[in-house]
């Protein structure tokens, strides 16, 4: 007896999505896409994805062997991580110029390296913007963020 369409949909999702053991890398380039996110309650959810789809897979490994991965960070629906084929088809992104404390962060980066948010308050100074989820963030963190999220950084 065949299945019906439904069940056959809810067996083929889970066959794609939980599939046995593989390596970190494959399983990220199996998924396309591993949402991040740093609250841990119960766990991050990168751990959580990625626990039962990579054999020996203990919390924070993706972090630790971030450097080595052909991976990149960025925010497709969410924040997160993608192999980097994927991740060249976002860039670029064309979503208009620049502001000005952008084009200054982008500036400063660009003359010392890899920088820290606290770097760039001392440099432009700690005035607060609102962020996406309505709280408040640095001027200067936020800069950052629109910056990576171009491809610029």
């Amino acid at each position: 007896m065949a299945m019906p369409s439904l069940e056959r949909l809810r067996v083929h999702a889970i066959s794609q999505s939980l599939f046995p053991q593989t390596t970190l890398q494959a399983a990220i380039r199996r998924l396309g896409f591993v949402q991040a996110d740093p609250i841990r309650a119960p766990a991050r959810a990168q751990d959580l994805i990625l626990r039962h789809r990579v054999k020996g897979y203990l919390a924070g490994d993706l972090e630790r062997r971030y450097a080595s991965l052909d991976i990149e960070e960025d925010v497709l629906y969410a924040y997160g991580f993608l192999p980097r084929t994927i991740w060249q088809l976002l860039h670029p992104r064309n979503i208009g110029g620049l502001s000005k404390l952008e084009k200054k962060v982008l500036d400063a980066v660009c003359e010392f390296g890899v920088t820290r948010p606290r770097e760039l308050e001392e440099r432009f100074g700690n005035a607060r913007v609102v962020n996406a989820w309505g709280g408040y963030s640095k001027a200067t963190t936020r800069a950052l963020e629109h910056l990576h999220y171009r491809g610029l950084l």
